[in-house]
């Protein structure tokens, strides 16, 4: 139970646990708990492998934007030179990081070899020993593995022999008095600091942008005006110290010493790495260190560890991300993304299907669009360019001032081919004409009904219907309906408005008819609509109505929403009651909410769990707005915190 040294209640208690844990061991319940310490510290170094690739990704885009800089027709050494400087502050930052991580790391592979072997061992103590691979096989001893990027990595602790011993972590990291820091202690406690203060500096330093007058000035972050925060558990805690953070920034860019563009990143560093100095247990007050490691078992103690590297890598995405949003360099100039959906033609037979192609189209909405092109002539458009008869060549120029214009194109009954060249500007080859061609077909007057509800009407609802009806006079066409209601006039987006009956019928029939040059009427179309009750909504948390989701963003979502997903129906809904789901002293509770925003219990368990952790959000009641009655939904929410 300890060397002497006087006991706190709470580490009289630890141990009379501990006592207990190792009777439990018998039944196998302790083997379990401890053994699910391992697994959350595996899933956690998934999710940082995870994340360093991500970073990786960054990293190469700053490669791809000189490469593209490096091949242009005219390479402009200054831009070269901008992002050559933005890749090196990168990289900077991805050596601090790694190694802060590496540190964490080290001191993690001191612990499990001190537990295994004894206090003062070496990784040369591991030489030779094999353990079980667990297929009937063995391999050497490792406890921690560097992989092509430099990243040391604890290995799987499945089969380490003293999972639940927690004299080490103590003995290493808090040591026999708490009101002083043993030297491993300190070790964490600087790898924060040092990363966190290294990180605002690189930031922050760099020269403004000129003013009026030409004149800049240098920015720089100095860390030691940030206060070390007594606590930061609570959410009034939390809130005080980002308030006073918020100041400080404030008053540093007023006085022009960091950049109001670097001050979202720099808090974000401050508040992701600034520990606190204390943490409350049981009532007590405990220096952080011995909050986190007094009397852990050393796989809980490792798995706190990973998650501060979990902690480090996400600082490294966010300090990438901000380097990276300045590179502006891409092959095609453009500050638009639209989807297109488009086959090579727009018209079939029954019976017949065509090839939909759907994409991404990114262009530039400042520069003029230029197009060459023939209508129904294949001959000039497979002929050198020097040798087309320009005379049967069309134009088309729209500049960015041209709101509206548009090419129109028309033509007999029939099919039609347009063949032509867009011009393409880009940072390598300059203007380049680039090929297309598109197929339609233009056919005698018919009508057509389409339902914005896929053929489907539902009850309670207004279904929007849309009716063409070409080649006849508007004010001739009429809609009717057998088994619904329908408006006899449009609205003004073209839409007609059906209504299903409450009862039980399950179809309708819409039929479209128009007089013709003869006075006579003509059906034009008569389609069968299902009837369906309103689908019920699926519950979202952050956009997402299940998988996994970032612990950062969890913690600063404010409430459930309640929408129908993919549904082509825009129906409000409000989510009005729903229960989380959490556990709190190892025991499940629920905690309820008589609205759509979490409570402060709900945000301050979503703080508290780990990641790997799941948020079960269960018994969700919704209403329909604007004044519908509460119903419960058939399924709740879980999402999986990394």
């Amino acid at each position: 139970m300890g060397g002497g040294g006087k006991e706190t209640p709470r580490q009289k208690m630890i141990g009379m646990m501990y006592l207990v844990l190792l009777a439990l061991l018998a039944m196998n319940v302790s083997k379990e708990i401890i053994n699910a310490f391992v697994m959350l510290n595996n899933k956690m170094d998934k999710s940082i492998t995870q994340v360093e690739k991500g970073n990786n990704s960054i990293e190469q885009d700053f490669q791809n934007a000189l490469t593209t800089l490096n091949a242009a027709q005219k390479p402009n050494p200054k831009e070269i030179e901008r992002v050559q400087k933005l890749m090196a502050k990168n990289a900077q930052a991805r050596k601090l990081v790694q190694t802060a991580a590496n540190t964490i790391v080290q001191l993690q592979e001191r612990m499990l070899l001190e537990a295994a072997q004894g206090p003062g061992s070496t990784r040369a103590d591991l030489a030779g020993l094999m353990v079980s691979d667990g297929h009937g096989g063995e391999h050497p001893l490792e406890y921690i593995k560097k992989d092509d990027k430099g990243y040391w990595h604890l290995q799987d602790l499945s089969h380490y022999g003293k999972k639940d011993e927690y004299d080490t972590p103590t003995r290493l990291f808090v040591g026999d008095d708490h009101s002083m820091t043993t030297p491993d202690g300190q070790g964490v406690l600087d790898a924060f600091q040092n990363l966190r203060d290294s990180l605002l500096i690189l930031v922050s330093s760099h020269e403004s942008k000129p003013d009026k007058d030409g004149k800049t000035v240098m920015y720089g972050f100095d860390p030691s005006l940030i206060e070390r925060p007594a606590f930061k558990s609570t959410p009034e805690e939390f809130k005080e110290f980002e308030d006073k953070i918020d100041v400080l920034l404030d008053e540093q860019k007023k006085a022009k010493k960091i950049d109001k563009e670097d001050v979202k990143v720099l808090r974000d560093i401050i508040v992701r790495l600034t520990l606190p100095e204390k943490t409350l247990n049981h009532g007590e007050e405990y220096p952080w260190l011995a909050g986190i490691f007094d009397h852990a078992p050393i796989v809980g103690a490792a798995a706190a560890m990973t998650s501060m590297r979990g902690d480090f890598l996400g600082v490294e995405t966010i300090v990438s991300q901000h380097f990276a949003k300045d590179i502006n360099v891409v092959p095609f100039a453009f500050n638009k993304i639209e989807p297109l959906a488009f086959s090579s033609t727009s018209y079939i037979n029954q019976g017949d299907s065509l090839t939909l192609k759907v994409m991404i189209a990114a262009y530039d909405s400042s520069k003029t669009t230029e197009l060459k092109y023939w209508m129904d002539d294949t001959v000039q458009y497979r002929t050198p360019e020097a040798e087309r008869d320009t005379s049967q060549m069309m134009r088309f120029t729209k500049k960015p001032t041209d709101f509206g214009k548009q090419l129109n194109i028309s033509g007999s009954v029939g099919d039609h081919l347009l063949t032509g060249l867009i011009a393409v500007e880009s940072a390598t080859e300059g203007k380049k004409w680039k090929p297309f061609k598109f197929n339609y077909s233009v056919g005698a007057p018919n009508a057509a009904v389409s339902a914005a509800d896929l053929q489907v009407l539902y009850r309670g609802w207004n279904n929007k219907i849309k009716v063409s009806a070409s080649g006849y006079n508007p004010e001739s066409v009429k809609v009717s309906c057998s088994g619904c209601s329908i408006s006899s006039a449009p609205d003004k987006d073209g839409n007609y408005t059906a209504k299903a009956p409450s009862g039980r019928s399950k179809e309708a029939f819409i039929t479209v008819s128009a007089i013709d040059d003869n006075g006579k009427s003509v059906e034009l179309a008569r389609e069968r609509f299902r009837i369906f009750p309103l689908p019920k909504p699926s519950v979202y948390f952050g956009g997402k109505s299940g998988g996994n989701m970032k612990k950062v963003d969890a913690v600063q979502i404010p409430k459930l929403i309640a929408q129908l997903g993919e549904s082509p129906l825009d129906v409000p809904y409000e989510v009005v009651e729903f229960v989380m789901l959490t556990v709190k002293n190892g025991q499940p509770i629920r905690l309820k909410s008589k609205g759509n925003r979490l409570t402060a219990a709900m945000k301050e368990s979503i703080k508290k769990t780990n990641k790997g952790g799941s948020l079960t959000f269960t018994g969700v009641k919704v209403k329909r707005l604007p004044n519908g009655k509460p119903q419960p939904l058939d399924a709740g929410l879980v999402l999986r915190l990394i």
